[in-house]
């Protein structure tokens, strides 16, 4: 079952840029984020990809710690 913040995407009820600015003001939810991207669901797959996007311009830091994720899904 999709988290329910992530599922807003699906019912357009949250934009990719409103997820955008309630990972920014809690870091918590970047998990979620990042399991959104292996979604079968395209709107949470790609609002999560974008969301990430923009979080690694802004908060690299952030994202740094989830890098074995992220090569996981190059090689594959």
């Amino acid at each position: 079952m999709e988290n329910n913040l992530l599922e807003k995407l699906v019912d357009k009820s949250i934009t990719k840029e409103e997820l955008f600015k309630k990972v920014k003001q809690n870091f918590d939810l970047l998990p979620e984020i990042i399991d959104g991207v292996s979604s079968g669901k395209a709107a949470i797959r790609y609002g999560c990809g974008k969301v990430l996007m923009n979080l690694s311009e802004e908060y690299p830091d952030k994202i740094y710690q989830y890098m074995d994720f992220f090569y996981k899904i190059i090689k594959q």
